[in-house]
């Protein structure tokens, strides 16, 4: 698990942007999506500058994961509000918040709030005018996300497929920087959301393996902005998530014994590391993702 890497959760963009837009421009946009994403022919159409950090479980994962075991918790309370988009005027608000609601987006998407889902995307398409990558979110696409409200799944797909679009554009226009926050603003949103899904601190919960294995991603998210420090914005954000890391820093590494299961008439043996995370050290990781993320959503 050392070796996840960041991107797509990173990510967050929340996968949000895409290809389908340019090819199916003339598409009949009564039907409804059916397409599921081939990860595989994605990457490798992804920059090569992020081709070694497309490992980690992007938003969805995490979403669908938090679906998977109930959903519970699952609330509109704590997506940012659509209506905060005007305030964003400067680079690195836009940036960010990008990210942000490409998140929301997803989250909408997954948690059967569809009738909400196209409001993230008008939001995600005026800070992308604004980031000069209109172009891989435009109309073809809203038209196909108002024909599939009510379809998750295909909202899902729909959100994945139009984020490496996004991701490359930012790269050929040399606006990495932008990039890394982008990145930035979707995983502390997801980590957000969820942490705001998990209330309660129980022992043994796997939702909190999950976000205590999270200090792998931070320590990969932090390594991608390193690239790109000599950027103020960048630098600002990257200190906060430093103070984040202190706080995930204070969590143990447990070696877990082997253990034999079976699948399918076959042996499989496991064990390997597992990291502990007690009531004090949950709430301190919350309390510092909520501090993290206001920051980045608030309007002046």
């Amino acid at each position: 698990m050392k070796k996840f890497i960041l991107l797509a959760n990173a990510v967050a963009l929340a996968g949000f942007l895409s290809s389908c837009g340019n090819s199916n421009e003339n598409a009949d946009n009564s039907k409804t999506d059916t397409i599921k994403v081939d990860t595989s022919a994605m990457k490798n159409t992804a920059p090569e500058q992020l081709q070694e950090y497309i490992s980690i479980p992007a938003p969805d994962e995490m979403f669908s994961f938090m679906k998977a075991i109930g959903g519970e918790g699952k609330s509109l309370t704590y997506v940012n509000p659509t209506d905060n988009a005007k305030n964003y005027v400067d680079t690195k608000s836009k940036a960010l918040n990008f990210g942000i609601y490409a998140t929301d987006f997803l989250y909408c998407s997954t948690f059967d709030y569809g009738s909400e889902a196209l409001k993230y995307f008008v939001a995600v398409k005026k800070l992308g005018d604004d980031l000069g990558i209109s172009g891989v979110i435009n109309q073809s696409t809203a038209d196909r996300i108002k024909n599939n409200i009510g379809k998750n799944d295909s909202l899902t797909d729909i959100s994945n497929t139009l984020y490496f679009s996004a991701v490359s554009e930012l790269e050929k226009s040399e606006k990495a920087s932008s990039l890394a926050l982008v990145i930035t603003g979707g995983w502390v949103e997801s980590m957000h959301l969820v942490t705001n899904m998990v209330k309660k601190f129980k022992a043994n919960s796997p939702a909190l393996d999950r976000i205590a294995e999270q200090k792998y991603t931070l320590d990969n998210l932090i390594g991608y902005l390193d690239k790109y420090k000599s950027d103020a914005n960048v630098a600002a954000v990257q200190a906060q998530l430093n103070e984040l890391k202190s706080v995930y820093d204070q969590l143990k590494e447990e070696k877990t014994s082997g253990s034999v299961s079976s699948k399918g008439g076959k042996k499989v043996l496991g064990g390997g590391t597992k990291i502990s995370i007690n009531e004090q050290q949950y709430k301190a990781i919350s309390e510092k993702i909520k501090s993290i993320h206001d920051s980045f959503t608030m309007t002046k």
